[in-house]
């Protein structure tokens, strides 16, 4: 009998630990430790920004604070210091998909904008559409936007605590970070202030799924969207056409494992522009967070005027090399040991001689003048274009904001995602330290910084319009008239 009661009450008490509500402070300290040393042994970027004496002194006082039980968000809230604190963007920890990625679940409905010192409303997804862009925000649930902003900064990893990233995704991404510090809403409160009006309007208004949101954006904002590798004539007095590369990737189906769907359509584009006679291609790579690093090599084939290798040296850690090459891979871990002869330390690594490796394309390669619109969304793959891209000399300028990764390169490649023991949230980690070729001869700074600073402003929220392009544009046909002087 009791063993039917036990059989009888299993699948209930599997659901109940799968969604535990509370923590002990042994049960998550004892995740903070496991943690820490699965960082310690695998990941190629513990201590490279944040130093090993910071990090401990940070992971104490955290580890000694916690003297009571914590609900699930609270724990969230704690882990993501340790996992923000190791400053990599491709760092990051996960809910339970079960629990909050499920096909119902509600999002608040705005996105934001900062401009200057105050917040604006950037896309409107609430069935109020009176609620317009460019609205300034002052408080949700009463609590000041500025306040907001600044508890979610919090849970957001970026390189070497890039303060403009963890802005750029908290605004951009509102939704999504009001959801990870305070759980799902059904509705939220937002007063704001219309567009030259001072009086000041509060709505309660109700939380959106997914569906929603797209079903609202499709008619609210259908023009507001970039297609990617959409190629557009701006001038044809000049010969000025815009590129839009919003990632480096292109959905195709299950078996494009080498993303061929990108690499014709790339192609395509490139037809087009030589049939055009373009003179002047702006490349737009706003928001673009990175992708398949070989379609890197692909887009510049058509734009440098030299041969050039992608990769100077891929590293990792020794204790994650059968996290990266399973041991039932068989023949692979084997050859992947002679792969990687060098040590240093810790680590072991492989250094590529050549340096032409990769060939202009001789029939499509662009002779005119290219330009870079960017902003702190450029991240991983396509950090690593722009910064291998200045180094060959290939963009005429760059213009925009401060992009989001390093000059030198990223941790990526490959990935280890691990389960804490108590709290069963996902760390998602990066294995491999990757340099981009070149010694960065031209990159000065930590990030690189644009030739012209242009931010985004709230005429572009009332009108659509987008000043960067207008800025480059302008600055292209000013360029033209100097030229014909």
């Amino acid at each position: 009998m009791q063993k039917f009661i036990v059989l009888l009450l299993f699948p209930i008490l599997v659901q109940a630990q799968k969604f535990k509500e509370i923590y002990t402070p042994e049960e998550v300290k004892e995740d903070m430790v496991f943690l820490k040393k699965r960082f310690e042994k695998i990941h190629p970027g513990m201590y490279f920004y944040t130093g090993r004496e910071a990090y401990k002194e940070m992971f104490d006082s955290l580890y000694n604070s916690i003297d009571k039980p914590l609900n699930y968000l609270e724990t969230f809230r704690i882990l993501s210091v340790l996992v923000t604190k190791v400053q990599d963007g491709h760092t990051n920890l996960q809910y339970d998909k079960n629990r909050f990625k499920k096909k119902n679940a509600k999002f608040v409905p705005f996105y934001l904008r900062k401009i200057g010192e105050k917040f604006y409303l950037a896309l409107n997804y609430s069935r109020d559409s009176t609620i317009i862009r460019g609205s300034e925000v002052l408080t949700f649930n009463d609590i000041s936007t500025e306040q907001l902003i600044e508890k979610f900064k919090t849970l957001v990893s970026s390189d070497n605590d890039n303060q403009q990233v963890k802005e750029y995704y908290t605004t951009g991404a509102f939704p999504t970070y009001f959801k990870r510090y305070y759980g799902e809403v059904d509705s939220i409160k937002i007063c704001y202030r219309l567009p030259n009006i001072d009086s000041v309007f509060c709505k309660k208004v109700a939380c959106m799924t997914n569906a929603e949101i797209l079903k609202i954006d499709k008619k609210r904002y259908k023009n507001l969207n970039r297609a990617n590798l959409s190629l557009k004539l701006l001038d044809s007095a000049n010969h000025i056409a815009k590129l839009d590369i919003t990632e480096f990737m292109m959905k195709a189906t299950a078996l494009d494992f080498r993303q061929q769907k990108f690499k014709r359509v790339l192609n395509e584009r490139f037809k087009t522009i030589k049939q055009l006679k373009v003179e002047h291609l702006i490349i737009d790579f706003r928001a673009n967070g990175g992708g398949y690093i070989p379609n890197i090599s692909r887009l510049l084939k058509y734009l440098s005027p030299t041969p050039f290798t992608l990769v100077d040296t891929l590293a990792f850690k020794k204790k994650a090399y059968f996290s990266i090459f399973r041991p039932y891979y068989l023949g692979p871990p084997i050859i992947a040991w002679l792969g990687f002869p060098k040590r240093d330390g810790e680590f072991m690594y492989r250094v590529n001689k050549k340096n032409d490796k990769q060939k202009p394309n001789k029939s499509l390669s662009f002779k005119g003048k290219t330009y870079f619109i960017t902003d702190p969304g450029c991240y991983s793959a396509t950090t690593f274009t722009l910064n291998l891209a200045k180094d060959l000399g290939i963009p005429e300028k760059i213009i925009g904001q401060q992009v989001g990764g390093a000059t030198w390169g990223s941790f990526a490649v490959d990935w280890s995602d691990f389960k804490l023991p108590n709290t069963k949230f996902i760390v998602h980690t990066p294995l491999i330290k990757i340099n981009h070729k070149l010694p960065n001869k031209a990159n000065k700074n930590f990030f690189l910084q644009p030739d012209y600073e242009v931010n985004r402003n709230r005429d572009e929220l009332l009108n659509n319009n987008t000043s960067v392009v207008d800025f480059t544009v302008e600055m292209i046909r000013k360029s033209e008239i100097q030229k014909r002087q």
